[in-house]
């Protein structure tokens, strides 16, 4: 089994450095010992650090689901009592904004804060879109924002707007200095992550890369929640291995809410896909990187691929997923 693993995973990598500058898969297979495999001109491997992007999501949800168990907060607590007193949110149908909208991409908020082509002319370059949302600009564009729905209400519209809130907001709730150390205390410490933050290794962070060209890297001071954090494949498996065994870590009552369904195809940050296995993912990107999380609860599978370029990664994962669960059967 190791072997055949150690193959899937080595294969894997290979065809994605035929597209990525650099790439690193990460597997956990029913053994429960990690396999990782790296490829490219930087000679990458586990330890190497990536900006992983929107799968910051989960991280940010975890604490989210974390305050929940210890009742500091709830899930349909209006965000508004998080945020400074003049904050002025948005509402629509006579419904409040919850935590548990915000967590589910069910608040009407759109994709980001700002408005205009300007941003994505910006991105399209090369550089970073959120670069001028900080905090008191994300919190200054609530007032001036129309929901596109009822909260709660409608198919889920992805928003990073929304999950940059919910950072801001669980860094007030709990009184950490900034969202870094809200993760590091509250998720990495605890499930012995060692190298995932939002200022960790400039210096060994692998160059990003648009299509043509390299890309900026991302500092999110005001959407943090939504995708500021850098991570290696290393603490990623060891992160899912969490996923998959709740119980073994200090978070195991949170860890089991944030993968409960609260709407269709989500529970809390994770996507939620249901056929031939249930499959419990996140993907992510920013500028010049994308990277995708997946695991299978019922089979002890999980993968991390992370990769320095603007190609998409979903579907080598999903292969490489779909192998390992071939294998074990």
């Amino acid at each position: 089994m190791r072997s055949a693993t150690r193959d899937l995973a080595t294969a894997a990598t290979q065809n994605l450095a035929q597209r990525h500058p650099d790439a690193v898969v990460g597997v956990l297979d029913e053994t429960g010992e990690p396999t990782f495999a790296g490829a490219g001109e930087s000679s990458p491997d586990e330890r190497s650090l990536f900006e992983i992007g929107s799968i910051s999501k989960v991280f940010t949800a975890l604490v989210l689901a974390d305050e929940v168990i210890r009742g500091n907060l709830s899930l349909d607590q209006p965000v508004r009592e998080l945020l400074p007193p003049e904050t002025v949110l948005p509402s629509r149908g006579g419904t409040e904004i919850t935590l548990a909208h915000l967590a589910t991409h069910t608040s009407g908020l759109p994709r980001m804060p700002l408005k205009g082509l300007r941003p994505w002319l910006g991105f399209l370059g090369g550089h970073n879109p959120y670069a001028p949302v900080t905090p008191d600009v994300l919190l200054d564009r609530l007032a001036g924002t129309k929901l596109s729905r009822t909260p709660g209400t409608g198919k889920i519209a992805y928003s990073n707007f929304g999950f940059g809130l919910l950072g801001l907001a669980l860094v007030n709730a709990t009184g950490a200095l900034d969202y870094e150390q809200l993760i590091v205390d509250r998720v990495c410490k605890p499930l012995g992550l060692t190298d995932t933050a939002v200022h960790v290794g400039d210096i060994r962070l692998l160059p990003g890369h648009r299509r043509r060209g390299s890309a900026d890297p991302w500092l999110l001071t005001g959407i943090a929640g939504a995708g500021a954090l850098r991570s290696c494949a290393a603490d990623l498996i060891t992160f899912l291995a969490a996923q998959l065994d709740p119980d073994s870590t200090p978070l195991g009552e949170a860890i089991r809410l944030t993968h409960a369904e609260q709407v269709p195809g989500i529970g809390l940050g994770w996507m939620l896909a249901t056929k031939p296995n249930l499959l419990i993912w996140h993907n992510g990107g920013t500028g010049g990187y994308r990277c995708f999380a997946g695991f299978l609860p019922e089979k002890d599978i999980a993968v991390v691929v992370l990769a320095n370029s603007v190609r998409s990664v979903d579907l080598a994962a999903l292969r490489l997923i779909k192998d390992l669960s071939e294998l074990s059967e």
